[in-house]
């Protein structure tokens, strides 16, 4: 009989960055347009780049709001501080509909920025899983995490970046639940 593989618990937790009006450009279009989205389809980052993809979708004049604020590649959509990455951000825009676009983000040097993926990723390191997603005045992260580690220092991190405006709630931390077999979102369509 074959000997069966070694399981091990994935450290899974939940968290929300709460925005308010004015407090960022890109989060004011959410709380703008309430039926505006963004999902995270997937994110991938080293100890100084990330890569994202990001579906947006939304009424035709908020999709267009969208792209000016959002495609600016001289302002830091993931920044939680006051100050702008030094880094350089690249969008490559995938598919362009009336209601809908698919963005490709790369941005380097993240290391020198105070953001959710970056700050994670630092005091955690390789194996985290990340997913996310941007309505209202919410940006909604989950994370998971091969790492037997304390989160306070994550979380004491994070909240110590927030820029006024910004605020940071804790939704869930704990063990992995059993994922069915059939891939599924963590935040409903």
């Amino acid at each position: 009989m074959a000997s069966q593989p070694k399981l091990f618990s994935v450290k899974e937790f939940e968290f929300s960055i709460r925005f308010t009006a004015g407090a960022d450009p890109v989060m004011d279009l959410f709380q703008e347009y309430p039926t505006l989205r963004l999902r995270n389809a997937t994110c991938t980052v080293t100890g100084n780049s990330m890569w994202r993809v990001d579906h947006v979708d939304g009424p035709a004049d908020a999709i267009s709001a969208f792209d000016d604020v959002f495609l600016d590649d001289g302002r830091c959509n993931e920044c939680l501080n006051e100050h702008c990455c030094s880094g350089t951000r690249e969008y490559q825009v995938l598919d362009r509909r009336p209601t809908a676009r698919t963005v490709y983000t790369y941005h380097t040097e993240i290391d020198q920025c105070d953001s959710v993926a970056a700050i994670v990723t630092d005091h955690i390191a390789d194996g985290v899983v990340f997913e996310s997603a941007r309505t209202g005045g919410s940006y909604r992260w989950r994370v998971l995490s091969p790492a037997d580690i304390s989160l306070d220092s994550v979380f004491g991190r994070l909240e110590s970046s927030l820029r006024d405006g910004l605020s940071l709630a804790v939704d869930r931390l704990g063990v992995s639940e059993p994922w069915d077999t059939k891939p599924r979102p963590a935040f409903s369509q």
